[in-house]
């Protein structure tokens, strides 16, 4: 699980950093394939490690709420940051500096994320 928010705590830091006159393949190429590292290990891991902690039978209602809590922590987190980049963004004056509040929300989401997991080392 700690590779999984490492991946996307790199992933959204390079592309938070991108420089508006930077090249693609610098930052965000990099991110884009670093992300998904973390995505899609997420689930898997979540389910291994909630399943192996369960009874054979309850297993199969492990991994359906995990895939619950996936699924309503990505709704909850997108209406937060389209909060954010609608509040931030002054009448679309100011579009770039919109868009990397929402990612430095990211960022903040993935940290705490970072603690609570090496916590539960």
């Amino acid at each position: 699980m700690l590779a999984v928010v490492a991946c996307f705590l790199i992933g959204q830091i390079l592309h938070t950093t991108t420089l508006v006159n930077q090249t693609y393949w610098a930052q965000n190429f990099v991110s884009i394939i670093v992300m998904p590292w973390g995505m899609d290990m997420s689930l898997p891991c979540g389910t291994i490690i909630l399943s192996s902690g369960m009874p054979r039978e309850h297993q199969g209602i492990a991994a359906s709420l995990i895939n619950t809590v996936v699924n309503y922590s990505i709704s909850i987190s997108l209406s937060i940051a389209c909060t954010i980049t609608r509040q931030t963004g002054n009448r679309g004056e100011n579009v770039l500096g919109s868009y990397r509040n929402t990612w430095y929300f990211a960022i903040g989401l993935d940290g705490l994320r970072m603690a609570i997991t090496l916590h539960l080392l």
